[in-house]
């Protein structure tokens, strides 16, 4: 779409009138596919950059006013011409390439063939470089890299079908423009080539050629569907249409359009297989707590078990590790009995276990009625991501999930004590772990439970050189003896170091740290009062 005939000649003309004359500045390569020249003009007043994609869906070139170069991880390329200037751009031998003419003999030569998307630099005819597949190319004249062109047939035509007369005659010319002149002839490719038929559809694309030759520049679009032309559609009437002053914009805006377009599907995927996921997760939950469901509600039969032994206590004996009679359908039956208690005691036993199934029912039960509540909701989150086709939304959902993702610290309790002091605290063992070895600075305080466990606890001291005052330091450690097990207490052991004097030993399992140097403070367990 971004690299037929008509679209490249137009870019060359673009080209031509827009960068002969620049110097070429820097060329370079930040992604797998593309190459970069920054230009800059003869005053060094005004820059621009030349970008080329080979992309199989993204073969295409534009001039860009702005470009950020990456700071790291580029690669920079043809640095023979650097500093050499632009002489002319043009349509080279009526094909898909574009040759860009340099002072000293030098050439650019940009491909647009859709397996072989090239860029190729040329001195005195010959291939010195090229963009990819470098060790092939070089030593051989330009023709000997470019495809072969398919010869044209004119002759023994008639009564074929017309779909292989366009595609022998009209191999230059995109599916939408062929569409556009069977459209305007009111012609099938199904048909066979007639003499009728043959005039009608050679004189709609003798017009469609005049008509390229001073071309307009539209975009078509219908939902996710766009095609770029150089002149109207009739065939796609009732698509949105817009105009653009050069062909330079209009594939700007297309590759804008199909980059945003991309990653709407890419992200759509992505949500889509993580719901799926959570949706199997749920099922398989459910699954488990329904055969857990059955197994409870099938508790009956462990009171008749108790209601057995019970009855036959005098002849079971201590030490027996099975009972067993003959029930009335005349089937054995073996009851399991512990043998270091007594016959009632087994029989206790059945009925405990009874006592617990049968409370499991309902517990287990409003578990089953709200995972069936998360599938549905699931279920619908997933059904409207595939049907969605507002990137916005999207992209601000993921861009909220990776901020989430990204501030690590909400994983924390925090404190405001004042205007200088602020406490924050671990939730779990992970959480502890991060905020000890990650967030805590060396001169902040460290504080912890004596004696019971507890959430390790910072004090964040922001000028080193200062004392901590020591009612900041008593309100974090009532924070942390408030995060512990000693909550309840009222009068608990609090030992605090600065965070250099906490060490964490290879091999000790998340959380577990040793202090040095500590002193030890008590007090009751408490949040500051605006907590």
């Amino acid at each position: 779409m971004l690299n037929n005939y008509f679209i490249i000649r137009e870019v060359a003309k673009f080209l031509n009138k827009n960068i002969n004359g620049y110097l070429i500045k820097e060329i370079y390569s930040q992604e797998k596919n593309k190459i970069l020249f920054e230009l800059v003009n003869s005053n060094n007043d005004d820059s621009k950059v030349l970008e080329f994609s080979i992309e199989r869906e993204y073969n295409f070139l534009v001039l860009k006013n702005n470009f950020s170069k990456a700071k790291k991880n580029y690669a920079d390329i043809f640095e023979e011409i650097y500093d050499k200037s632009i002489i002319e751009t043009v349509l080279y031998n009526s094909d898909r390439a574009i040759r860009v003419k340099l002072k000293d003999e030098f050439e650019i030569t940009f491909t647009f063939f859709t397996n072989k998307a090239n860029c190729y630099l040329i001195h005195s005819s010959k291939v010195i470089n090229s963009f990819k597949d470098k060790d092939e190319n070089v030593n051989k004249e330009i023709e000997e890299v470019l495809p072969k062109r398919g010869k044209t047939e004119t002759e023994g035509m008639m009564n074929v079908p017309l779909k292989k007369y366009l595609k022998m005659n009209y191999r230059n010319y995109p599916e939408t423009y062929i569409n556009e002149a069977l459209h305007r002839a009111n012609l099938s490719t199904e048909i066979n080539i007639e003499e009728g038929n043959l005039i009608k559809i050679r004189n709609e694309f003798d017009k469609l050629e005049h008509q390229l030759k001073e071309p307009g520049y539209y975009l078509y679009s219908r939902g996710n569907e766009f095609n770029l032309s150089l002149i109207h559609l009739g065939h796609k009437a009732g698509n949105d249409v817009k105009e653009f002053d050069d062909i330079n914009q209009l594939l700007t805006e297309v590759v804008k359009l199909k980059f945003r377009w991309e990653k709407t599907e890419k992200l759509k995927s992505s949500r889509s297989n993580e719901l799926e996921q959570k949706i199997s997760n749920v099922l398989k939950k459910l699954e488990g707590i329904k055969k857990q469901l059955m197994h409870c509600e099938d508790s009956d039969a462990l009171r008749k078990t108790g209601d057995i032994l019970l009855q036959n206590l005098s002849v079971i004996k201590k030490g027996d590790k099975k009972f067993s009679f003959v029930d009335e359908n005349e089937n054995e039956i073996n009851i399991k009995l512990k043998e270091s208690i007594s016959p009632i005691e087994n029989a206790q036993n059945y009925f405990d276990k009874y006592k617990k199934q049968k409370s499991s029912v309902n517990i287990l039960k409003s578990k089953i009625t709200n995972l069936e509540k998360d599938r549905v909701r699931l279920e619908s989150e997933l059904k409207a991501i595939k049907e969605l086709s507002d990137i916005k939304k999207l992209i601000k959902e993921e861009k909220q999930s990776e901020d989430n993702k990204k501030d690590e610290t909400s994983r924390f309790r925090k404190f405001r004590l004042n205007d200088k002091y602020e406490v924050w605290v671990g939730k779990d063992s992970l959480s502890n772990d991060m905020l000890t070895t990650k967030y805590a600075a060396q001169n902040d305080l460290w504080f912890h439970v004596r004696g019971a466990s507890g959430s390790h606890t910072v004090l964040k001291v922001n000028n080193k050189k200062e004392d901590v005052p020591k009612n900041s330091i008593l309100a974090a450690a009532s924070i942390a003896a408030y995060y512990s097990k000693a909550r309840n207490a009222s009068n608990v052991p609090v030992a605090y170091c600065e965070k250099k004097y906490v060490k964490k030993k290879k091999g000790f399992r998340v959380g577990s740290v040793i202090m040095e140097r500590e002193k030890v403070i008590f007090v009751k367990p408490a949040l500051p009062p605006e907590n």
